[in-house]
């Protein structure tokens, strides 16, 4: 037996058990409206956006989609997305601390204060760390 509370067992429900979901009561249709517009939305974009309209009645936009769900035999497998993983780092990096003259300089050419040359730092470390060694390299050069 399917719990129409959960949300996998209610996609679940829709898709193969018709008969079941004749019988779920309108306020899981209405708990679940939100992501069973997202989830159908990854098939049949245009049809979710028309039914993602403030003030629409949701149990009618979920009887929509249970009709949409009737045409297949299972759950597709498009309705299970999957997630990127995060990248491990296995080695550690050493950090790279720039010289004073070259923030020194960074900030004169820019010409920005120190509270903007944090920002940076905070928001685009890596790009402005790049930007600073270059500076250190042709320091060293000339």
């Amino acid at each position: 037996m399917l719990d129409e509370t959960k949300l996998f067992d209610f996609v679940k429900l829709i898709f193969t058990k018709p008969a079941q979901y004749k019988n779920v009561k309108n306020h899981n249709k209405k708990r679940h409206q939100f992501m069973m517009n997202r989830f159908f939305a990854i098939k049949f974009p245009t049809n979710a956006q028309a039914l993602n309209v403030n003030g629409i009645n949701p149990i009618a936009v979920v009887d929509s989609w249970a009709m949409v769900a009737s045409r297949f035999r299972g759950v597709p497998s498009w309705i299970y997305t999957k997630t990127k993983k995060a990248k491990k780092t296995t080695s550690i990096k050493k950090e790279y601390i720039p010289s004073d003259e070259a923030v020194k300089f960074f900030i004169e050419k820019n010409e920005i204060g120190k509270r903007e040359y944090a920002e940076l730092e905070k928001f685009a470390k890596e790009e402005l760390h790049q930007q600073l060694q270059m500076i250190e390299k042709s320091m060293k050069v000339y």
